[in-house]
């Protein structure tokens, strides 16, 4: 299997690491590059493998899958690069939190999954990350996916040690929302109180914002005809608790001086409450007081530092 990988950062190193030690090869897509050259990545504590990275003119042409990993915020132009180029791929994938990300890829390609990330990562720089654990990986098309792609990919990080589950056509959105209520209740709070993920369970009151938040999201997939596959509550706590030791994407992404994908993923939630009878109203404000903080917070040292 041969893999387009779009974005080297901390999710994106993982899944080069793991695609490529799963037998596939594997290009990165790289704005940095200069023509192609052979490079490491490496994801420490994972494992690491030689890769080919690439400006986007010297990419292959056609590949079987290709991941889009940047931020949400960029996904935009990095779709708009591939079809400007015409790259063709069985099989485009968004990894990206929140909604509106894997709608986008679905508009643009022909064949579209979606792909959860479970496991903790903290980018270094490009090509090199730390992983900080966590196997797990849900992946699912909602409308046309190359099944049997999709299936290579799953095999190919589940060889590298990864824990890749597929969810049916008709459960995958539930399982998107799941994710979404994690999200919702862990980003902000540990970006406002600059804080690793495991603040969330141990203080009384982020736990107690946390709960309220997950359920909020809960209550905006139920109203939309989405049925979640668990409790939002429980699965956004058993999260924070098993991710602990880790920070948040949006905490690393202000601590690095980027935006954060608040606007995503809480901003996203009190969008689509607008279409009901209530109003997401508590992520609203963690969307605001979030992107606030994130203004005098950004370039601070982050807590996973130390």
């Amino acid at each position: 299997m041969k893999a387009v990988i779009v974005g080297c950062g901390a999710v994106g190193t993982v899944l080069a690491v793991a695609l490529s030690l799963g037998g596939a090869e594997v290009v990165i897509a790289s704005r940095r590059a200069s023509g192609c050259s052979q490079r490491r990545a490496e994801a420490r504590g994972f494992g690491s493998s030689m890769v080919s990275v690439c400006d986007w003119t010297h990419l292959p042409k056609e590949v079987d899958v290709m991941v889009f990993a940047t931020k949400a915020y960029d996904l935009p132009s990095a779709v708009n690069a591939a079809k400007n180029l015409d790259l063709r791929s069985r099989l485009a994938v968004s990894v990206q939190n929140g909604l509106g990300p894997l709608e986008l890829i679905e508009n643009a390609f022909d064949s579209a999954a979606g792909m959860l990330i479970y496991f903790g990562s903290t980018g270094l720089s490009e090509c090199s990350a730390l992983y900080t654990g966590g196997r797990r990986v849900v992946a699912g098309c909602r409308r046309n996916c190359d099944e049997d792609a999709l299936k290579e990919l799953l095999d190919a990080v589940k060889s590298a040690g990864l824990s890749p589950e597929k969810a049916p056509r008709d459960e995958f959105e539930g399982e998107r929302w799941l994710k979404l209520a994690t999200n919702a209740a862990i980003n902000p709070l540990t970006l406002i109180a600059w804080s690793r993920n495991g603040e969330v369970v141990r203080d009384e009151r982020l736990r107690a914002l946390a709960s309220a938040l997950a359920d909020e999201v809960g209550r905006v997939a139920r109203g939309l005809g989405v049925r979640l596959p668990e409790d939002p509550v429980e699965a956004a706590l058993r999260t924070a608790s098993d991710t602990s030791p880790n920070c948040s994407s949006s905490v690393q992404d202000v601590a690095a001086g980027r935006r954060t994908e608040l606007r995503y993923i809480n901003g996203a939630v009190w969008e689509a409450s607008l279409k009901l009878n209530f109003r997401a109203s508590l992520n609203l404000f963690a969307y605001l007081a979030g992107e606030a903080a994130s203004e005098w917070l950004k370039g601070r040292r982050s807590p996973c530092e130390g």
